[in-house]
């Protein structure tokens, strides 16, 4: 990132009511890119979708990245991006077709790769993205679910009571086609930008979040504080935070 130094810490725990642990995340320092999923589908469909989405993704970061980084633009790399998540989509997609036991599996996504003076992210699902700057936490992501659906449009305003929380409206091989959500932010020394699954946001409100990572902790610290509060409120989900600061 032109010079400029990332540290990053990411962590992904069962939680105390899952058999297994659909969530996966990938920190690539070399190549400043990270990215998350939520895997969803029987048995470990959700697994599969979540590590498939994940390996695609890096593959085509690591390739483009290796050969063509200084000649591409902000602008050409978006739309890079957006054909690479795609690509995951139509892989996960056609897995599903082919293997009877992974029929209906699907993942969030979300990604973030650093480039220049910005942070370039996209989004599928309802795994979020955030950015911490002068004590003040920001969502970048705005959940592709049926829950934010209702909010925006005025619908309801009860957003932790309602069965429709958990409902996504897009995801990561569950279609042939996806429509990834990208977009840009400023990243400036000290920002801590940070992904994570619902089994936090579910469970942790902002408020909270903003009041632990206030604490300045170290970014192993403040990911661990993270996940033990969301077990103590209940979250009976796997939850998976990774979290990248720019050091200077």
């Amino acid at each position: 990132m032109s010079g400029r130094k990332i540290e990053a810490y990411g962590l992904s725990d069962i939680g105390p009511v899952r058999p297994n642990n659909e969530d996966v995340w990938i920190s690539i320092r070399k190549y400043s890119f990270f990215a998350l999923a939520d895997g969803m589908g029987g048995h470990n469909a959700g697994e599969v979708a979540a590590k498939e989405a994940i390996q695609c993704l890096s593959n085509a970061i690591r390739e483009i990245t290796t050969f063509d980084k200084k000649s591409l633009s902000s602008k050409q790399f978006i739309l890079f991006l957006k054909t690479a998540i795609e690509n995951a989509n139509q892989r996960v997609f056609q897995l599903g077709k082919e293997h009877s036991s992974l029929q209906g599996m699907g993942t969030t996504l979300c990604c973030l790769y650093f480039y220049g003076d910005d942070a370039i992210y996209a989004h599928v699902g309802d795994s979020r993205i955030y950015r911490y700057r002068n004590a003040e936490l920001k969502q970048l992501t705005q959940d592709h679910s049926l829950l934010y659906e209702l909010i925006s449009s005025g619908q309801i305003d009860a957003p932790y009571s309602l069965p429709c929380k958990n409902i996504i409206t897009r995801a990561i091989g569950t279609s042939p086609k996806v429509l990834p959500e990208i977009a840009s932010a400023t990243a400036q020394q000290n920002d801590i930008f940070f992904m994570c699954t619902d089994g936090l946001t579910d469970f942790v409100s902002e408020q909270e979040m903003e009041e632990i990572l206030k604490a300045s902790l170290p970014l192993k610290k403040t990911v661990k504080t993270l996940i033990e509060r969301a077990k103590e409120k209940g979250s009976h989900d796997n939850i998976t935070i990774l979290m990248i600061k720019i050091k200077q």
